[in-house]
């Protein structure tokens, strides 16, 4: 509704109605020249006006004024504060929809597209290797390095064009962006560059079948929402290469060190930990399916913190290894590490155990003599440290 020179003026046909309403209640409320004066001493007192305002029409009144006669009493009736349903996921129980997956970058990335995965086989979708068969086109990517972004472009004008070609031959192809890719260049990948149909961060996985319903319909949909605490802890990601003998095994996500030259904790967002009792199940499955070797991986594993159970809030929390410090508050309680790593090596004896990658400051001797106790744990360390002088690691905020 728009005010020119003091009339009102409605922008639709439709709302004719309501405006000559409202424009009555309006005349009531400022008389024209010359018309008698009310009680004087309601004149421009708050009481006044509030007298006015409940004499006026209602919302209601309004609704009926502009609805067509035979809908008004169903209007009146009806809960007008209803919210608008949302979109459901697509149905693909007749022609079940094939999905075609690539994975860039660090072992996370791997883990992320079994649980991506995961939630869309539980949604009806079939996985294929054939780009040709594919309905839809899925890239987990990576932004820690250059290289990896580039191919992922690369990639992504290859896709375009079959897109184009599978248009004019009337078989749509959707392209999806996930990870942390998405989640850095999530303006330039939809606006500028506009060779997606959806973009989804590492904390919206869950949300892919609602968006590429939304695609569906020929409109682009992102999710790029960080999580305080989604951990996937509910969903036993399904492996792309079931005969392996090797897995890995996400138990956190995330990352709180800030490292300066670092971009993880803006990608991944903070850390949070998986519960150990998830962690166990999945072990426990993989073991059952004949894998051999489980590697345990994280932003930083040694800073595991499982909150999840009442028992596990009061459990000490280790000191910084010797010679580390940092400009954090320690975090107190919770489930660590260490005991993590001794449950799942006794989940099954002949499975070997590895993990990747921990911290040097959250380096607690415990952890090493759980290494020294179970036999089965790798006597193998994959440590990332930096070597420089002391102005130029002060500057990484290394600590």
């Amino acid at each position: 509704m728009l005010a020119v020179r003091g009339a009102l003026v409605c922008p639709r046909p439709l709302c004719w109605s309501v405006c000559s309403g409202f424009q009555a209640w309006v005349s009531t409320c400022n008389p024209a020249p010359g018309t008698p004066p009310r009680k004087a001493r309601h004149e421009g007192s708050l009481e006044g006006f509030r007298s006015k305002l409940a004499a006026g029409p209602s919302l209601q009144h309004f609704l009926q004024a502009a609805a067509p006669a035979q809908d008004a009493h169903r209007l009146l009736a009806e809960d007008l504060e209803d919210p608008a349903p949302y979109l459901e996921p697509i149905s693909l129980a007749d022609s079940p929809k094939k999905v075609y997956l690539e994975t860039y970058g660090c072992q996370m990335n791997v883990s992320d597209t079994e649980t991506a995965w995961a939630i869309l086989q539980r949604s009806g979708y079939q996985r294929t290797s054939s780009l040709a068969e594919a309905d839809v086109v899925l890239l987990v990517t990576c932004s820690i390095r250059e290289k990896a972004e580039q191919t992922v472009w690369n990639r992504l004008h290859t896709f375009t064009a079959l897109k184009a070609k599978r248009q004019r031959a009337q078989r749509p192809l959707r392209i999806g962006i996930l990870g942390c890719m998405a989640e850095r260049l999530k303006e330039k990948i939809l606006d500028q560059e506009k060779l997606v149909d959806i973009v989804a961060g590492p904390d919206a996985y869950r949300d892919l079948p609602r968006l590429l319903a939304v695609a569906e319909s020929g409109q682009q949909a992102a999710n790029v929402l960080l999580s305080l605490d989604e951990t996937y802890a509910d969903i036993l990601p399904v492996h792309l290469n079931p005969g392996a003998t090797t897995a890995f095994v996400s138990i956190m996500r995330g990352c709180d060190n800030m490292c300066s030259y670092c971009i993880v904790p803006f990608t991944r967002g903070r850390e949070r930990s998986r519960p150990l009792a998830s962690i166990l199940q999945e072990v426990q499955m993989l073991s059952d399916q004949g894998v051999k070797e489980v590697t345990l991986l994280g932003q930083n594993v040694n800073s595991y913190r499982d909150m999840s159970e009442v028992q596990f809030l009061s459990m000490a929390s280790p000191q910084l290894s010797r010679g580390f410090r940092t400009i954090y508050k320690a975090k107190q309680g919770g489930l660590r590490f260490a005991e993590l790593l001794d449950q799942v090596a006794a989940v099954d004896p002949e499975m070997r155990i590895r993990f990747t990658s921990p911290h040097p400051k959250d380096f607690p001797d415990e952890v090493f003599e759980v290494m020294r106790e179970r036999h089965n744990i790798c006597k193998q360390v994959h440590l990332p440290a930096q070597s420089g002088s002391s102005r130029v690691l002060e500057a990484m905020k290394r600590g």
